[in-house]
């Protein structure tokens, strides 16, 4: 019996039983991947392509496996989660999980980075913050699409007043113009940004952090490259357990820093 025949056999096994069939990894001949293109060290946007710790972490994987790849910029955050929702892309490399994406995404139990969460604020205005609840009554940014945890998002629903802007840099010139008191974000991204940018000794995270943070892969559930979840699991795994993912991340911040500015998009 054929490979082909053999899925189709099973396929229609299942359909009688009444499941769905899971598409089968030969069934994946590429993945493209894409991601929050304004998120370094992790990951940003460099011409139509998207690079960083992420980028290389996973193309060492999917290399490993033998299946071909493109890390792709499809636009800003909030379009990236639409694309993968409509089933137009396969792959967001590290990002946090949320009930709302787990509708079309399925996660790794492995994470691929911590990722802890913090409040930034202007040095000279900064306040006390050891709960949430110092939040309340104060004006907070954050990049639209972004998540913080169940426990943070939940509150911010209902007690908080976050303003979501395009990117993070443009959330830190709100804050240092006082259009809003605070922005959460990326402990290593914010601090990535405000390096590269030389705001550093003006903008600083607070003491307490938001959440001791990890990301997650969330490949498509309607691609067959779903199928790879498992075998990518088993790698990041691995890739903790080795400190890879550390190692990756580091190196990702020095390139990061060392860029020129990015040029403005048309």
């Amino acid at each position: 019996m054929t490979l082909k025949r053999l899925l189709a056999g099973i396929a229609q096994a299942l359909a009688l039983l009444g499941l769905p069939a899971l598409p089968a990894a030969a069934q994946c001949k590429r993945v493209v991947l894409s991601a929050n293109p304004d998120y370094p060290p992790y990951h940003w946007a460099e011409g139509d392509r998207i690079v960083g710790a992420s980028i290389a972490l996973t193309g060492r994987m999917l290399d490993e496996l033998g299946v071909p790849w493109e890390a792709r910029f499809v636009g800003p955050w909030p379009r990236v989660l639409k694309l993968a929702e409509q089933g137009q892309i396969d792959l967001i490399v590290s990002l946090k999980p949320t009930p709302e994406r787990e509708a079309f995404l399925a996660f790794t139990q492995s994470p691929a980075f911590p990722n802890p969460m913090a409040v930034f604020t202007v040095k000279a205005q900064s306040f006390k913050f050891e709960s949430f609840s110092d939040l309340i009554g104060r004006r907070g940014g954050r990049t639209a699409g972004d998540r913080f945890g169940e426990a943070f998002d939940r509150f911010a629903e209902q007690s908080l007043k976050l303003e979501d802007g395009l990117s993070l840099g443009h959330n830190f010139q709100k804050l240092l113009a006082d259009r809003v008191d605070y922005v959460v974000t990326g402990l290593y991204t914010g601090r990535a940004q405000l390096i590269r940018e030389g705001l550093a000794d003006r903008i600083a995270p607070l003491p307490r952090l938001v959440n001791e943070g990890f990301i997650h892969h969330g490949f498509v559930r309607r691609s067959p490259c779903v199928a790879l979840l498992e075998a990518v699991d088993a790698r990041l795994a691995a890739a903790r357990k080795s400190g890879l993912d550390r190692r990756l991340l580091e190196e990702a911040l020095l390139e990061w820093q060392q860029r020129p500015g990015p040029a403005p998009r048309p």
